[in-house]
């Protein structure tokens, strides 16, 4: 992802992102990476499958907006399809919230999972191998 790629996207949520999170999509937007565990800090773990390309970022964003589910930037995603957005709202703005489309009623479908997107990439860990 280029800074073209942010700009518009940035204009569809009408706020700008942080260095850290252009520097993390740039160098890995669309690939996984080794380092794909988090946990919270309740205890749950979530695996990253992949961060998000260009194309899906723009087109989720702009859907959420659509569907009133408020102004969310999915950057990456879980195995199961589910996505892990950085939050522009104002009660929740710059957390990264899972979006539970899937298994979850509209009511419950986000879920904040930590309390800025430095957090969860700083978190991110390699897991740890099973002992046979």
């Amino acid at each position: 992802m280029g800074e073209r790629s942010f700009k518009l996207i940035e204009s569809t949520i009408e706020d700008t992102f942080s260095n850290a999170f252009k520097e993390i999509l740039k160098k890995y937007a669309g690939l996984s990476i080794e380092e794909d565990w988090f946990n919270d800090n309740k205890g749950t773990t979530w695996k990253l499958a992949a961060f998000t390309d260009f194309t899906s970022m723009h087109n989720l964003t702009k859907e959420f907006r659509e569907k009133g589910w408020g102004v969310k930037v999915p950057f990456a995603n879980d195995p199961g399809g589910w996505h892990y957005c950085l939050s522009f709202d104002e009660d929740t703005y710059g957390k990264v919230i899972v979006n539970r489309w899937t298994d979850h009623e509209e009511k419950d479908q986000f879920l904040v999972i930590a309390e800025s997107f430095e957090e969860f990439i700083d978190g991110l860990k390699r897991r740890p191998e099973e002992n046979t």
